[in-house]
């Protein structure tokens, strides 16, 4: 004997076969899409179309085809964008780019935007491919450099990234238009100089600077040596060569907030410096912390 089901009221509808899936275009942001683009932190001033004045803004990543910038200034999508992209003391690179999307800013600075650069040359984007491995290196070397400082004893209570250095070298500075003179340093932390010099400079006055860190602090900390592990027949290494490394020039943005009282007839200004790039930023510490290890030995 067969069991059938009975019929039910509701007719079953017919099952249609899916249609192919067409491939849509790609919805995700580019602010959200993964990329391997290079993360720093770097002031950049940039030319607008149809915008009389510079814009100042963050870059935030790189890439050889694209970039990351944040600034407080309304663009729109479409926009032309130019920028010189600098490493140290060497010749910056122009590059040239278009607006692709823009959000506002989770923090900070009001808007986000994403950068493709467009109809750029072979041979300009083969230079920013080496631009961008430049930099590479040196937040390697900027995160190295700093985990070795914290590994260091200090008996000074401040973090050692703000750490004011009293010091004293040549720093050649300019305002916007005008030649450059050339100043001195009496101390220095990763936020910014007392610089004193003949002329006299407004508070709130831009200045472009350059400047080179004495290397000579340098010897407090110990050469990369090999040692020999009697115990195991082993050969490690102690110390770190780059450490060591001469400073190179650097140059900076910064803006005067402060004048005091002039000394031997020389103006005395403090200037703190505008969004300096992380590897500046190591390259600081690893001179203050320098000036530190010379201090507690000598005490």
């Amino acid at each position: 004997m067969t069991w059938i089901p009975k019929k039910t009221a509701t007719t079953t509808a017919t099952t249609t076969p899916a249609a192919p899936s067409v491939p849509a275009a790609s919805s995700v942001s580019p602010f959200t899409r993964k990329s391997h683009a290079h993360s720093l932190e770097m002031p950049v001033v940039m030319s607008v179309r149809r915008l009389p004045a510079p814009v100042y803004g963050t870059l935030m990543e790189i890439t050889a085809h694209g970039a990351k910038i944040r600034s407080l200034v309304l663009m729109e999508r479409g926009t032309e964008v130019e920028f010189d992209l600098g490493i140290g003391s060497g010749t910056p690179l122009t590059i040239g780019g278009r607006i692709e999307a823009r959000r506002n800013a989770p923090s900070g600075a009001r808007f986000e935007y994403h950068l493709v650069f467009s109809n750029m040359p072979e041979t300009q984007v083969d230079m920013l491919a080496r631009h961008v491995r430049e930099l590479e290196v040196r937040a390697a070397a900027a995160r190295s450099i700093q985990k070795a400082l914290d590994s260091m004893p200090t008996t000074d209570r401040e973090r050692r990234g703000s750490y004011r250095a009293l010091t004293a070298f040549p720093v050649h500075f300019r305002r916007e238009g005008e030649e450059w003179g050339e100043g001195r340093v009496g101390d220095i932390s990763s936020t910014g100089i007392r610089m004193n010099c003949g002329e006299l400079i407004a508070i709130g006055t831009m200045l472009d600077m350059r400047l080179t860190l004495p290397s000579s602090v340098l010897d407090v900390y110990p050469e990369e040596t090999v040692a020999l592990d009697v115990t195991k027949g082993t050969a490690r290494r102690v110390g770190r060569a780059d450490m060591r490394r001469p400073f190179e020039e650097m140059s900076v943005r910064g803006r005067v907030v402060t004048r005091f009282q002039p000394v031997r007839d020389r103006e005395v200004y403090g200037v703190a410096f505008l969004e300096i790039d992380g590897y500046m930023r190591e390259e600081i510490a690893r001179f203050t912390h320098a000036v530190q290890l010379s201090k507690i030995r000598s005490t």
